[in-house]
């Protein structure tokens, strides 16, 4: 049973261009490049909450050196 299921997005033109060269290059579709980039986002998000949970969990329970390698991490990844 398949269970892709299909959208209808609205983006700019000049967006659509970029992916469509890009997924082109990559030899994909465009809907694998959108996949691909939400799949991306969507681990980035995941790491994020996961790394600030931890920082809070060490910060109540404090080993100093790895609260502050997280919290570089964290700084060295932005806000995504």
């Amino acid at each position: 049973m398949d269970n892709d299921v299909t959208i209808e997005i609205a983006i700019p033109r000049e967006l659509l261009s970029e992916v469509e060269e890009q997924s082109q290059s990559r030899g994909e579709t465009v809907s694998q490049f959108f996949c691909r980039g939400a799949q991306t986002l969507l681990r980035r998000h995941k790491e994020r909450r996961m790394l600030e949970e931890y920082v809070e969990s060490r910060t109540k329970m404090p080993d100093q050196s790895e609260v502050e390698e997280a919290l570089r991490e964290l700084h060295k990844r932005g806000a995504d």
